[in-house]
């Protein structure tokens, strides 16, 4: 396996000072160092060569546009309190605001980071992601136990409802879009739904003995041969696997610290960030998709995203 250099995204209320760089190399954790000095980096994404990164100023919050050796090249406030999450799609980014309840479209024009729309859903409605179907921009609201669907210009056209008390957080398609897989924040469930109809395909627990109400299941993420779907839930320090085939869970291991925020998979890595704990845990990933052994761990203060 090829070095492959991964960012992480902080908060930077103690030790962290924003946005973090290290590598993996054949299951090592190495050289890790400050890539960008920025408030708040919670959530950060690529814009082709480029990075983009939810951020805080003095004044609010908004984004930040930073190249490939950390430098920020431009930057724009346009909202008070900061989003939780920016995605891009086909040339449009798009931000989910958590506690304003609000999706913002803008775009880049002359390297410039400009506004073009903000679109309230509800206050506080919990919209945590940002999905993109087709033309289609899906919105998770985890206090609304729903999705919102919006066109590219954020008009609503449809919502996907959810049971009560659910709380949808994040999802993830698979690679011809016809099913999404969400994950639930409140209930620690999944749901598998077809996009041809929005129907529910099956809803399933994440945790041993249909354990619910811990609060706190965060990401999901799709092995690259579609077998296989991993989450993290948050109250229980626990990585969850699950056979794509059958819908069924089919390991629980702790995530090696506290609080698992964000992971991603590299080749036959998964990496994963512990807030609480300051660190990011690398783990083996066996030929039947299950989680093996913890090959290195690094030190990062306060991660809660990671990009490779």
């Amino acid at each position: 396996m090829k070095r492959v250099k991964i960012l992480a995204g902080t908060y930077t209320t103690g030790e962290s000072e924003g946005i973090y760089e290290f590598f993996l190399e054949e299951g090592k954790l190495k050289d890790p160092s400050l890539f960008c000095k920025i408030e708040s980096s919670k959530y950060i994404c690529k814009y082709e060569d480029k990075i983009l990164s939810i951020c805080d100023f003095e004044n609010g919050s908004g984004l930040s546009l930073i190249d490939e050796k950390g430098k920020i090249l431009d930057s724009l406030c346009f909202e008070k309190p900061s989003s939780c999450y920016v995605g891009v799609h086909e040339g449009k980014i798009y931000t989910a605001n958590y506690h304003a309840g609000t999706v913002s479209l803008l775009k880049i024009e002359e390297g410039k980071l400009k506004l073009v729309k903000t679109v309230l859903i509800k206050d506080k409605a919990g919209c945590h992601m940002v999905l993109f179907h087709e033309d289609k921009v899906l919105v998770p609201c985890l206090f609304l136990d729903k999705v919102v669907v919006f066109d590219e210009e954020l008009n609503k056209i449809n919502e996907i409802r959810f049971p009560e008390g659910s709380g949808p957080r994040h999802g993830i398609f698979n690679s011809d879009h016809s099913r999404l897989y969400l994950v639930s924040e409140l209930s620690n469930e999944l749901f598998v739904i077809d996009m041809k109809d929005l129907s529910m395909i099956k809803q399933i627990g994440l945790l041993e003995n249909g354990e619910t109400n811990t609060t706190g299941t965060a990401a999901v993420r799709l092995s690259n041969d579609e077998k296989y779907l991993y989450v993290s839930t948050r109250g229980k320090n626990v990585l969850s696997v699950i056979d794509c085939e059958t819908i069924e869970l089919l390991q629980n291991i702790n995530c090696g610290g506290d609080h698992p925020r964000d992971f991603i998979l590299c080749g036959e890595y998964l990496l994963c960030a512990n807030r609480f704990s300051d660190e990011v845990v690398c783990f083996k990933i066996g030929k039947d998709g299950r989680i093996t052994e913890e090959s290195d761990r690094i030190r990062i203060p306060e991660a809660v995203c990671l990009i490779a």
